[in-house]
């Protein structure tokens, strides 16, 4: 990574930080609710879907969402203007069309997309507003549509623990893509409590769905990869109860370093509440943006949970991160 200023960074921040990058070829979209969103490719090395195209949707300003006040389930989405040239799209713009396969609300109400190399969506579930349509013992399994099909269909169950508890209805709430190696990181709160932490964060190879490696014991939302000059890689976890940031290395057999684990940054008792949770963190060059809100385990109204964004600038002396801006 490149050492920049604290100006340099705020300086990006205005030129370039924003859900949407008119270099990329499918677009953003950050709802204020917990868990529900619009899927993009990053400068990462997730690829376009194929079907975008298929149907005639313009990549400039498509998105995958399940954040869609009308749909349930994930939903394809064109906005109705599009940006002038050097500028972004304006993501409050009324929507020119949408598109949902029958399949795509099999599910139920959908959270977290992630987008793999092959232009493959992976969504896991969570329920909203109430159980109707999100029965608990499918909230540990995650889908996937098919890039070239659109076909959605489920991808892996991964195990639900005996008891089940009123107090937690919610199963799989982070995801995310390594693009080094192609697989699938994932975090789930089933079988905790408000008084039990019994999460478990999980490492699928995506070729043969095997589980390469679980941490144990760690309730966590926002899930992303960092890579490091040398190549070395950590998981970065956001912990609901804690508000904190904390990374794991990856082995190169792709297990979890035990030893490594280590607390990179927390927003708790900062921002407008004091008592956010990591929702989604994401890199850019020596940038990290973690989107916070409340959870409490219980299935409040997305709009009354207010989103704050932080933002972090990596030292790399000091191998810390420093927060540098709230928005």
């Amino acid at each position: 990574m490149t050492s920049v200023t604290l100006n340099e960074a705020i300086l990006r921040l205005t030129r370039r930080y924003s859900q949407v990058s008119l270099a990329l070829s499918i677009l953003i979209i950050i709802y204020l609710c917990p868990f529900r969103v619009i899927a993009q490719r990053q400068y990462s090395c997730a690829k376009v879907p194929a079907f975008v195209k298929l149907k005639g949707f313009d990549t400039l300003r498509t998105a995958l969402s399940t954040a869609e006040k009308r749909y349930m389930g994930l939903v394809l989405i064109e906005l109705a203007q599009k940006p002038a040239a050097g500028e972004q799209p304006d993501l409050n713009n009324e929507r020119a069309r949408y598109y949902q396969h029958p399949s795509w609300k099999s599910a139920g109400y959908l959270a977290s997309i992630t987008l793999d190399r092959m232009g493959n969506a992976y969504a896991i579930p969570a329920p909203h507003i109430s159980l109707l349509y999100n029965q608990p013992r499918q909230q540990n399994k995650i889908y996937r549509v098919d890039s070239k099909t659109g076909v959605m269909t489920p991808w892996m169950q991964l195990p639900i623990p005996k008891v089940e508890t009123l107090q937690n209805p919610y199963g799989l709430l982070g995801l995310t893509y390594d693009c080094a190696d192609g697989s699938i990181y994932a975090a789930t709160v089933a079988g905790s409590t408000r008084t039990k932490e019994a999460g478990v964060l999980l490492h699928i190879r995506t070729s043969d769905k095997k589980v390469l490696d679980t941490l144990k014991g760690i309730d966590a939302m926002g899930l992303a990869v960092f890579q490091g000059l040398k190549g070395e890689r950590r998981l970065y976890f956001g912990k609901i109860r804690t508000g904190e940031v904390y990374s794991v290395g990856i082995a190169a057999d792709g297990k979890f370093i035990r030893s490594s684990v280590q607390l990179e940054c927390s927003v708790s008792g900062i921002g407008p509440r004091g008592d956010d949770a990591p929702r989604k963190i994401r890199f850019d060059r020596d940038l990290m943006i973690v989107n916070g809100i409340a959870f409490n385990y219980n299935l409040q109204a997305s709009s009354e949970k207010p989103e704050t964004v932080y933002v972090y600038m990596r030292d790399p002396s000091a191998k810390t991160w420093q927060l540098i801006n709230i928005q």
